[in-house]
């Protein structure tokens, strides 16, 4: 099997991930911060079916002790619980929640491929797809949480400016 690191550093996945963030910038545009919201919680959906299915096909790889399946099942449960404190609410806080949940993918696609590795595990094709399917929904994922985090930059710089312009008409007025 390719390794998750190898899979998420090819070139095609590097287009991918450049078209979806291109994608989703545009979008997000032309949404409201509800709509960027909503679109997130589905790209979040998608990134935990792909994750439940990955964690499936890794239970069920030949070749890897059942010790380190329980280890490696520990930081899928991980992943799980960080997806599930996802609240976009503050700024923030959803860039702390981020960044967690980008640790938490990195720390799980490194001990699966160190234990994949260990193990001398070629993967069978069920498997090399889920983990590819995994890779795409946290470009995917990443992408959408970039964009919605942008439109907020966006329209707090908007009404920043909205503010100064009515505090400048106002102190005119008063003068």
């Amino acid at each position: 099997m390719s390794k998750l690191r190898e899979i998420r550093e090819s070139f095609e996945k590097k287009l991918n991930h450049w078209e979806a963030s291109a994608t989703k910038f545009e979008v997000q545009l032309q949404h409201t911060t509800g709509q960027a919201l909503a679109r997130l919680e589905i790209r979040k959906k998608t990134l935990n079916e792909a994750l439940e299915k990955f964690k499936s096909e890794v239970a069920k790889a030949k070749g890897i002790s059942e010790e380190r399946k329980r280890e490696i099942e520990e930081y899928f449960d991980d992943v799980e619980v960080q997806l599930g404190l996802v609240k976009a609410e503050a700024r923030d806080a959803f860039k702390v929640q981020r960044k967690m949940i980008k640790y938490s993918i990195a720390a799980l696609e490194a001990t699966v491929d160190r234990h994949l590795d260990a193990a001398g595990h070629a993967a069978d094709k069920s498997l090399q797809e889920a983990a590819d399917k995994f890779i795409a929904a946290t470009i995917e994922y990443e992408a959408e949480a970039d964009a919605l985090e942008a439109q907020v930059l966006m329209k707090k710089a908007e009404a920043t400016a909205q503010f100064e312009m009515k505090k400048s008409d106002l102190m005119a007025q008063i003068n």
